[in-house]
């Protein structure tokens, strides 16, 4: 029993310090004709920074069976996150594409402008997330 009580004790611990060590998060979304962005950013306690950016294709995955490139951005003021994949003849299998990064030192603010490109063969749509 007592082995018990020392788990559910770490446990509890555990959350405490992972939910605390969050300072700030923030989410901003947009759209454009065929794309959906979200970017998730926390920003910790040790001024740590991690940004989580996700394009979602809205039409159905078997338009995206000729698909050969994909390259897909967010800008704000103060940093930046690309990703390209080339298919290379095998169709993505998949409509959500998702690119991680993170850091120290930087500042994020929920009110900035947050500028994604998106880019597929030869199309290109631009839009602007909001929290």
């Amino acid at each position: 029993m007592k082995k018990v009580y020392v788990g559910i004790a770490l446990i509890f611990i555990t959350l405490l310090l992972v939910s605390c060590s969050e300072r700030e998060q923030y989410i901003l979304e947009g759209e454009s004709d065929h794309w959906e962005a979200k970017l998730k950013v926390i920003v910790r306690e040790d001024d740590g920074i991690s940004k989580d950016f996700v394009v979602t294709y809205k039409g159905d995955l078997k338009q995206l069976a000729d698909l050969s490139k994909l390259e897909y951005s967010f800008e704000t003021a103060a940093s930046s996150g690309k990703s390209e994949i080339n298919f290379n003849g095998d169709p993505p299998q998949k409509k959500s594409f998702t690119h991680l990064s993170g850091g120290s030192g930087s500042y994020f603010d929920g009110d900035q402008s947050v500028t994604v490109t998106v880019k597929w063969d030869e199309h290109e749509e631009n839009m602007e997330l909001k929290e």
